[in-house]
């Protein structure tokens, strides 16, 4: 256990092995409208022990990180996405259609400006990965930890998002509309274990 979450660890020991859960607020800048997420006993099990993490973790700590860039006057220069609103299994609804998905995403990004950059956990099942969108570059940025080359949902995903992005925007009358979106795999740490994708996906 690393020692930075001991305090953590000894308040969910001590406080919520009896369904206690601690209630945080998700801004309408990480999901296009406000919600209340609830961590259990579970989820903070899962993240101090560096076990498989939930999306509701993958969420707090976005939020932490909207925060943080706010303070350092980097608020214009990246946005977080929530995970809810593009993996195939979120928590909302068991199971969400591309089309319905995309649109979650390009809704978001409607009134992008030129430099900002969307981090996008990606949950395919099991394994987190993440995307870094710069839309006006028609760029994607791809980082996973088993550095797998399968990224058919995710790869599907993003030209469906950008081709469309394009169109809503203006930019797509410049542009082949057939153009692809590129996708580039970025260098990162290899995974040792087959858990550690969450907990390691926020460090990147």
């Amino acid at each position: 256990m690393n020692m930075a979450t001991r305090p953590l660890a000894y308040y969910a020991h001590s406080s919520m092995r009896q369904g206690n859960q601690i209630k945080v607020l998700i801004p309408y800048t990480i999901m296009t409208f406000e919600m209340t997420v609830y961590l259990s006993f579970e989820d903070i099990y899962g993240f101090i022990n560096l076990q498989e993490i939930s999306a509701n973790c993958i969420l707090v700590y976005m939020r932490y990180l909207e925060e943080l860039c706010r303070i350092n006057g980097q608020a214009e220069k990246f946005a977080f996405v929530s995970p809810t609103l593009v993996s195939p299994v979120r928590i909302d609804t068991e199971d969400a259609g591309m089309r319905e998905r995309a649109d979650s995403l390009i809704s978001f990004m409607r009134d992008a400006p030129k430099g900002r950059l969307y981090l996008v956990p990606h949950n395919r099942g099991r394994h987190w990965v993440l995307g870094v969108i710069d839309p006006w570059e028609d760029l994607v940025l791809y980082f996973d930890l088993l550095r797998e080359k399968k990224r058919d949902d995710f790869t599907e995903l993003m030209n469906m998002v950008l081709t469309d992005w394009k169109i809503m925007t203006g930019e797509g009358i410049r542009r082949r509309r057939d153009c692809k979106t590129k996708i580039s795999n970025r260098p990162c740490p290899l995974q040792e274990g087959s858990v550690e994708c969450g907990e390691n996906g926020l460090a990147m």
